[in-house]
């Protein structure tokens, strides 16, 4: 008889050990942000599959819990602390594609001494702004905007305009690198014009002589607005942006196509940094819900960052990640070297009228 207490806390650790892993997805389900984070949702879902397929982690199966939200940054915050509640177990939390929305559920997960690490919030200020557990899986928008300032340099503009949404962190910081980056490449930003939603866009008084503009706005749905009144005006040069302009389905057939290119996440990564094929393989294998694209990389390559930290054990994951992170990811290698937490990754080059080919990958010689 004596044997049958030792046998119920055998049992009892056995079954605790095979508890899951859980990791929070913070992901918008509505709004503008939608557009990028159902794919990177259904990356990291790929990404779960994946290695649950292949036994999980030291035995115990992954749960990925979606976290839902309408693009504002109180619901990401009050979706972090509700889900902290219900499972205060959460190892880490990854997701997101906007600054300000990773700002904010990013210091839920801080209070909590949570891991997060976005997928595609591309800000360089994040980890400086919320700590030593904040990790980006994709590139700053200070290597965008310098993959775009000499992208353009490269094709032999030397005069360009900036118009930029003056309204979101995302929008304002990459004018600001594109204007230092264009500059310090030898070009010349003849104008720099805010604009806000609902507000007539301003144009810049010598558009003819520019060879290029350069609009940073939050959404493809938002360029699009800027680029009629450019080519109303009369513009018909080349129109950049960045990585907010990402949604093919805007631009699949869209007359306002022509002649605009934009920066956004490698995928698939060549070169160097690209992932082995069967990874790949294995990554398209595996996502469910249309065709995979950037930010579908992002969602499966956060993912496997946690997960890899993870599986090394230990009771600081944040440690685990920061030194011995080397994820070979769909959208370039992933590595937080020299104290960073900003990997150093390609950017690709698009041109929107073929927006599902890359045009030109670039990892910039100068970064802001």
């Amino acid at each position: 008889m004596k044997i049958l207490p030792f046998l119920l806390c055998s049992v009892l650790v056995s079954a605790a050990s095979a508890a899951p892993l859980k990791i929070g997805a913070v992901y918008c389900h509505t709004g503008p942000q939608k557009a990028l984070d159902e794919p990177s949702w259904r990356g990291a879902q790929a990404a779960v599959s994946l290695r649950n397929k292949s036994g999980g982690i030291n035995g115990r199966q992954v749960e990925l819990i979606r976290i839902p939200a309408d693009s504002s940054p109180a619901s990401v915050a009050a979706g972090v602390r509700s889900a902290l509640q219900t499972n205060p177990d959460i190892a880490a939390f990854i997701g997101l594609s906007d600054t300000d929305l990773a700002l904010a559920a990013g210091r839920e997960a801080r209070k909590a001494g949570k891991v997060f690490v976005t997928s595609g919030a591309t800000s360089p200020l994040l980890p400086s702004q919320l700590g030593g557990r904040f990790f980006l899986a994709c590139f700053g928008d200070n290597v965008q905007a310098a993959a775009a300032a000499e992208w353009l340099r490269a094709k032999g503009a030397k005069k360009v305009a900036v118009i930029y949404d003056r309204e979101n962190t995302y929008t304002r910081l990459l004018r600001r690198y594109f204007a230092e980056a264009f500059a310090a490449a030898g070009g010349t930003v003849t104008d720099q014009i805010a604009f806000q939603a609902g507000e007539t866009v301003g144009l810049p008084a010598d558009l003819k002589s520019c060879d290029a503009v350069f609009v940073s706005a939050e959404s493809a749905g938002d360029a699009g607005k800027v680029i009629a009144k450019l080519r109303g005006a009369g513009f018909h040069g080349p129109v950049v942006g960045g990585d907010g302009y990402d949604n093919p389905s805007v631009w699949s057939g869209n007359a306002l196509a022509k002649n605009v290119f934009y920066t956004t996440h490698a995928y698939p990564a060549r070169g160097a940094d690209a992932a082995d094929a069967t990874m790949l393989s294995a990554f398209r294998a595996n996502y469910r819900g249309g065709t995979p694209d950037a930010f579908g990389g992002l969602g499966f390559d956060a993912a496997r960052v946690v997960m890899d930290g993870l599986a090394r054990g230990g009771k600081d994951l944040a440690r685990q990640i920061q030194g011995q992170t080397d994820v070979a990811g769909v959208t370039g290698a992933i590595k937080y070297s020299g104290g960073r937490r900003i990997p150093a990754k390609p950017v690709a080059i698009i041109d929107a009228q073929r927006p599902r080919q890359v045009l030109r990958q670039i990892t910039p010689s100068r970064v802001p």
